[in-house]
């Protein structure tokens, strides 16, 4: 089977830039034995051809059956439900779209039942983003080297970094002591487009022993400032760390003793992944289809703040519990690696 993957420019520039792949999306690509292109790469000859119809990609279905008539196209739909109308202006729009392709699927659970609903002659297939989760192990370490308290996991689709600021100081007042408390995965492009601010005590530098001299002592990201309001410890998060490329990320993410995701939207529930295969506990939302998989032990309903001070603060105190919680991750991570996502598609392809 050949097999390609059509990306627009920024995501073959990252996928071709870095030795390993974070996103879910272009992992198909390896999983699959394929190229990734662009659209003015893309000339015809392949067997399969997948895209991504959830934002600016939705056009390509179109493109593909004019360049290459004989190929048999797959789209991906890989966005919560509801944050589609940031996407498609009407349902039927959605529909046209979608019947122009052969095999049609879906990375998340609740997506999967409403494109069932507005496409009910066609079959939708789940299949989750593959992780290459052989390269996030390398990152783990053990856990006493994970001294940067707890990482909060900042999502562009809603604000509820204030709730989860409330419910690490809940969990500071219970075990009568202080921790690092970080807000993480900020994309400052977004927030400066949004007028978004964080309160912070600290900004992310880059280390004096940086090779580049007159970076040294700068914002990791030079967006930052723009988008952190620096306020004294205690007020709003110690510290924030933007999103970073591949290898920063799981190296900072593995420094974190525990995780909070309160995300409110239906998502894939990428980042329990990225902290499973880190070693991080997390404490997670069950609108994220892995929580309940990776973290079953510590999955919350992200609008109920009790558990989550539960959880977070018995993963700080409980050694047991925490090694429990790390291991079960460990253990069912292979559900996203790359051999039990080339099953799964292969499967849906079969069946087309």
């Amino acid at each position: 089977m050949k097999f390609a993957l059509l990306v627009p420019e920024e995501f073959a520039t990252h996928y071709r830039a870095h030795s390993f792949e974070i996103s879910g999306l272009l992992n198909w690509a390896r999983v699959l034995n394929g190229d990734i292109l662009t659209i003015t790469e893309y000339h015809g000859g392949y067997d399969w051809v997948m895209t991504n119809v959830s934002s600016t990609e939705n056009e390509y279905l179109s493109f593909i059956r004019q360049v290459d008539p004989d190929a048999k196209v797959v789209a991906c739909f890989d966005y919560g439900f509801d944050v589609i109308n940031q996407y498609f202006s009407t349902l039927q729009r959605i529909k046209t779209v979608m019947n122009r392709a052969d095999a049609i699927f879906s990375v998340n659970r609740n997506q999967v039942e409403w494109m069932k609903v507005l496409l009910p002659d066609r079959d939708i297939h789940y299949i989750p983003h593959p992780a290459d989760t052989e390269n996030m192990l390398k990152f783990r370490r053990p856990k006493e080297q994970r001294t940067m308290g707890v990482g909060a996991m900042w999502h562009q689709y809603h604000d509820y970094n204030l709730q989860m600021l409330e419910v690490l100081k809940a969990v500071e007042r219970k075990l009568k002591r202080t921790f690092r408390k970080t807000l993480i995965g900020l994309k400052p492009r977004i927030m400066q487009e949004r007028g978004m601010k964080i309160v912070s005590a600290t900004l992310p530098i880059v280390p004096e022993d940086h090779p580049e001299v007159k970076l040294r002592g700068q914002p990791l990201d030079p967006g930052l400032p723009d988008i952190v309001q620096m306020m004294p410890p205690g007020v709003g998060w110690d510290g924030v760390l933007p999103y970073f490329g591949v290898e920063p990320w799981y190296t900072f993410l593995s420094q974190f003793e525990v995780c909070l995701d309160m995300y409110t939207t239906n998502s894939i529930g990428r980042f329990g992944i990225d902290c499973a295969g880190a070693g991080v506990p997390l404490v997670a939302s069950d609108r994220q289809d892995s929580s309940k998989l990776l973290f079953p032990f510590t999955t919350i309903d992200p609008f109920v703040p009790l558990p989550a001070v539960n959880f977070v603060a018995k993963l700080l105190s409980n050694p047991e519990f925490y090694s429990r919680v790390e291991q079960i991750a460990l253990k069912n991570l292979k559900h996203y690696g790359f051999e039990r996502s080339k099953e799964r598609m292969m499967r849906a392809l079969e069946e087309t």
